[in-house]
């Protein structure tokens, strides 16, 4: 992946990776989706512990022109996206959205897959087809909403409703986050935990509601 040239005072140029530059960028969570060809390749320069990347390819020998971005692009659009019905949709949701459909394109139109997306959120992996608790890719990605939809559309503009909203989408990070961690905790703790915030989650939707 190529580097950005950068003129600096009037010293000789330089060159700094595009995930250098974004380092910069003063956010505490980034989402970056390379869509191209060859994007699997960019992983390693650009993933970091606070970074979600989703790359059309895995590595950067598929180099074939891809579809995954007409379906990321579909993902924010279509309620179908949001598969735990939480009227927001995440980026990892959107991931398997546009992984499956273009898995679908490929098998109707009887053509050898030439693009494999893959989700990198940890800051130091390759990328993962599936990201899942095991391998530990997916749980920053799950964080991360992108869209919302209806009442969470509404309370967005709501500016006295926009507090609960945070906490709500807090919340459900939290609970996504225990899911990631359930196989290294005690089952007892694991199910107080979870009940606990699922009890603070029904009484802030409540409020919501209101």
């Amino acid at each position: 992946m190529r580097g950005l040239q950068i003129q600096h005072s009037r010293t000789r140029p330089y060159r700094r990776g595009a995930g250098d530059l974004l380092d910069h960028v003063p956010a505490t969570r980034q989402l970056v989706v390379n869509m191209t060809s060859s994007s699997g390749g960019s992983i390693e320069a650009l993933r970091r512990p606070t970074r979600v990347v989703i790359a059309a390819t895995r590595t950067g020998t598929e180099k074939n022109a891809t579809v995954f971005a007409r379906y990321w692009a579909e993902a924010l659009r279509d309620r179908a996206a949001d598969v735990d019905k939480t009227e927001t949709i995440s980026a990892l949701e959107a991931f398997h959205y546009a992984q499956r459909k273009t898995a679908d394109f490929y098998e109707s139109q009887k053509r050898l897959a030439t693009e494999h997306a893959v989700v990198e959120d940890t800051g130091k992996g390759a990328g993962e087809r599936a990201p899942s608790a095991e391998n530990g890719e997916g749980k920053l990605a799950a964080a991360f909403p992108l869209v919302r939809l209806g009442a969470n559309a509404a309370a967005a503009r709501d500016p006295a409703k926009r507090p609960l909203l945070d906490k709500k989408e807090q919340l459900e990070q939290a609970i996504d986050k225990l899911k990631y961690e359930k196989a290294a905790m005690p089952a007892d703790a694991y199910k107080k935990q979870l009940t606990q915030l699922l009890l603070d989650l029904a009484r802030t939707q409540e409020a919501l509601d209101k």
